[in-house]
């Protein structure tokens, strides 16, 4: 399996609005900061109730970052706000799993200092990829996400681009499929 997703608020948020948030925290461990999973179950806020579930469910964990802080040394860390800070300080703690942002500061800090992350846009062809939806549903869902999301034409231009060996960092184990004889 590709290790614990550490997530931010704006991707979990599309991908539930994609009908995709279920199928994604079966396929790998989605891992909310305190922070996120604060901010998208406030009360009033659209999905609250839908992820508090989650979280009951077992589909969801929730962790809180540690004391220490391994930001400390990176320069233009403050740019981000502060789930997508802890997103990626809780992966630089644990030191496995990538990170899931729709966040254009955060994804360039991932760039910049080279660690793994996708955008909510790549889920759906890496889930198709994976066995976890019809692949033919895949294109549907990336089509949604660019309505839905935030996007540039550079963004989606790219993600459409993406071939199953350059996502491979990213796949899940495969689903179990029942052998028909």
């Amino acid at each position: 399996m590709a290790g614990p997703v550490f997530t931010d608020a704006s991707s979990a948020i599309l991908l539930e609005k994609a009908g995709l948030f279920t199928t994604v925290s079966k396929a790998f461990r989605i891992v909310f900061p305190a922070s996120v999973f604060n901010e998208i179950t406030r009360p009033g806020y659209p999905g609250a109730v839908f992820f508090t579930k989650a979280l009951e469910n077992g589909l969801v964990d929730v962790v809180f970052r540690s004391e220490k802080n391994p930001f400390s040394s990176f320069p233009r860390k403050n740019e981000m706000d502060a789930g997508e800070r802890d997103a990626i300080c809780l992966f630089l703690e644990q030191k496995q799993g990538f990170i899931l942002t729709d966040d254009g500061r955060a994804a360039a800090w991932c760039r910049d200092h080279d660690l793994p992350f996708i955008n909510a846009l790549l889920v759906p062809k890496i889930l198709g990829y994976a066995g976890w939806i019809p692949r033919e549903d895949h294109m549907d869902k990336m089509e949604l996400l660019c309505r839905m999301g935030r996007y540039s034409q550079k963004i989606k231009d790219l993600a459409f681009s993406f071939t199953k060996k350059d996502l491979t960092l990213f796949m899940p184990e495969k689903k179990n499929e029942t052998l028909l004889f």
